[in-house]
């Protein structure tokens, strides 16, 4: 556009330069002002003529301008005006015009076509542009859309990672709470299950061979459910069963296991009762039989009688004659009715090893005796001591020497019981004891103090069974090692504590003593342990139980407990005592509740001990106390401790082991 303003421009000047040179040629005077007379400079060389007037040129030479003549002299310009140059001004001036009319004229019209094609290009131009914006606007929404798309997969894959942590959370929450909720749904299924089983078991137990083989399917069926149940529980323990189905699903397992326990027991039952109908009936017929014969027995013996009574009435009429001869003979005979009783008697009384052999053993007999020898002739030795008014202070101060040290024995730590049996030692090794208000005193003050505090210090050691032992069976251990301690160093002394331990409780002998003829039932139960109260009563039946607990666990802790090291490594009261007693208890005669508690308390103290040595021969002496003893202690005993004692023993046999005893000091211990 530029190119063309200026190809315009330039021919415009060129056609105003050519009019106006052909005005000049035709022009024939001034055309401005007035005619004046050239004025030439003054000083020139030569004059020359004042130029004539421009002839008109001829047609042919219009087109070749020609050039005014040459002069020597320069007009002075500053006094006469040059007409050339007024006239090129002024055809300059009107060129100018004329070039910028048209200039303007052309620029209107390329204004006029620019805007006519502004006019057609603008609705194209705003349709691009509108176009445009689209494009950009949908270019930008696209990208917009791709980063909200994102930022939504982002927020997406965050919040689907945050809610699957929470849901994996919830899960494992949800686990655990389902497998609490299922370990206590089998807990609770499993008290009932072993209650149920135990009292199947008992049941079982309590029959004869010949009961027993009636019920060998429900036997059977009843090792298959415990067996099953065993494994639910154990699954469940351990988890290995899926979270989702199965923990919820062993409750329900459970449930069905006590169930078909529950339905196992109506069946033993119902088996049971029909046996014993048969039973009843079979008892029935020989008891008809039975009547028969000793009816038959009576009429046969009837007739005897007559037969005798018609003998002795002939024997009655013979003659008078041979009335010495008959007064010899029944002389004999009556020597011989005398004889013969007597020789009935001697043999209908067993032997006194028979009558003692259902009470306790002879040689544990013997034992008992020469311990009780031992411990009389000691307390007939102190009575000169125990019973002089004049030396009351110092017995009191030689039961305060032993019962301070002796209440405070513990195992908190080893030095702490060290120093309560230096205390008790050294009292007796004759050294100096303060007593009260500051004198001291020694074991030696009295030929007899020996003897009478050995006697005073077994005597309380017995009565901690009542008080610290029973509410507490850890503390039997403590005293236990002093007791062994004493025993090793002062031997009478372990002689003296085993007396005591007797009088206290016969069982641990174990000697049953029989009730002797026409002695009542209150004189029979204090020789077996029972104690008058305050008001002159004897104790209840729980009160005895609990303090025969006491002494049993204690006698049970001297025989597994270790001594003091330095005593010397010599055990004086060993297992075999423990085993020994327990085959012995289990053959005498068995006495309600004692009987099981003893045993239950030794079995829980000693069985550990008993089992890891014995091995294979306690395991039999369980089964036997198991099948034997039991049934004929049920024939006396129907109580809570014989029903415990054959849960106890039904778990050791179910477990095949027995926990060690709580409480109990490692060798080495002080």
């Amino acid at each position: 556009m530029d190119d063309m303003m200026r190809a315009m421009d330039y021919l415009k000047v060129t056609s105003t330069m050519h009019n106006a040179a052909l005005a000049s040629t035709a022009c024939t005077g001034r055309t401005l002002g007035e005619d004046r007379e050239p004025i030439w400079v003054e000083g020139s060389k030569s004059t020359a003529k004042p130029p004539s007037p421009v002839e008109s040129p001829a047609p042919e030479q219009k087109k070749k301008i020609p050039l005014p003549p040459k002069t020597d002299f320069e007009p002075n310009i500053s006094c006469f005006p040059d007409v050339q140059a007024i006239n090129a001004s002024i055809v300059k001036r009107e060129l100018a015009e004329e070039g910028k009319r048209c200039v303007r004229q052309q620029l209107k019209a390329l204004k006029d076509k620019q805007d006519g094609l502004r006019v057609l290009r603008e609705p194209q131009q705003k349709e691009e542009e509108r176009q445009r914006d689209q494009m950009q606007q949908k270019v930008l929404r696209e990208r917009n859309e791709s980063l909200l798309i994102q930022k939504a997969d982002q927020m997406a894959a965050a919040q689907l990672e945050a809610q699957q942590r929470e849901q994996l959370s919830l899960r494992q929450q949800t686990d655990q709470k389902l497998h609490k909720l299922a370990l206590e749904g089998v807990s609770r299924c499993q008290r009932r299950f072993n209650q149920k089983y135990e009292a199947i078991a008992r049941i079982l137990l309590s029959l004869d061979k010949e009961t027993v083989k009636v019920c060998s399917a429900q036997n059977a069926q009843l090792k298959e459910l415990g067996q099953k149940f065993e494994q639910l529980v154990s699954t469940v323990k351990m988890g290995k069963c899926d979270l989702q189905s199965q923990f919820l699903c062993s409750i329900i397992k459970a449930e069905e296991c006590c169930k078909s326990l529950d339905v196992l027991e109506l069946d033993i039952i119902r088996q049971l009762a029909e046996f014993s109908e048969q039973i009843q009936q079979q008892l029935k017929m020989e008891a008809a039989k039975k009547l028969e014969e000793e009816r038959q027995k009576q009429q046969q013996e009837e007739e005897r009688q007559k037969q005798v009574e018609q003998e002795k009435l002939r024997q009655e009429e013979e003659s008078e004659a041979k009335k010495k001869q008959q007064e010899a003979e029944a002389a004999k005979a009556e020597t011989a009715k005398v004889s013969a009783p007597l020789e009935t008697k001697s043999q209908d009384v067993p032997p006194a090893a028979t009558v003692t052999s259902t009470c306790v053993h002879p040689d544990r007999l013997k034992f008992y005796n020469d311990i009780l020898a031992l411990y009389q002739s000691k307390v007939d030795a102190v009575k000169p001591l125990q019973t002089e008014e004049t030396l009351k202070q110092y017995r009191t101060g030689c039961q305060r020497a032993i019962n301070l040290p002796l209440n405070a024995i513990s195992a908190v730590s080893p030095q702490h019981l060290a120093q309560n049996f230096d205390k008790l030692y050294s009292f007796f090794a004759g050294q100096p004891t303060k007593v009260m208000n500051g004198a001291t005193i020694t074991i030696n003050d009295h030929p007899l103090a020996r003897d009478y505090c050995m006697l005073l210090m077994a005597k309380k050691f017995v009565s901690q069974t009542e008080t610290a032992i029973c509410s507490n069976p850890q503390a039997a251990f403590p005293f236990a090692s002093v007791i062994i301690t004493f025993w090793k160093l002062l031997p009478d002394f372990g002689k003296v504590f085993l007396a005591y331990m007797y009088k206290e409780s016969p069982f641990l002998v174990p000697y049953v003593i029989p009730q002797q003829p026409g002695q009542t039932p209150e004189q029979y139960l204090k020789t077996i342990g029972y104690r008058l109260t305050d008001k002159n009563e004897l104790e209840k039946p729980d009160i005895y139980l609990k303090r025969q607990t006491g002494i049993a666990r204690l006698y049970a802790a001297v025989i597994i407990t270790h001594g003091r090291k330095a005593a010397g490594p010599d055990q004086c009261f060993e297992l075999d005592e423990g085993w020994l007693w327990l085959t012995h208890m289990v053959n005498v005669k068995p006495l309600p509740d004692i009987s099981a508690t003893m045993i239950m308390e030794i079995l829980q103290t000693l069985g550990f001990e008993l089992w890891r040595t014995y091995g294979k021969q306690f395991v039999k002496l369980l089964v036997y106390i198991q099948n034997i003893y039991m049934p004929q202690l049920a024939a006396y005993d129907e109580g809570g401790p014989k029903t415990r004692l054959e849960m106890l023993l039904a778990k050791f046999l179910r477990e095949r082991q027995i926990a060690q005893a709580v409480g109990i000091l490692p060798p080495g211990f002080w």
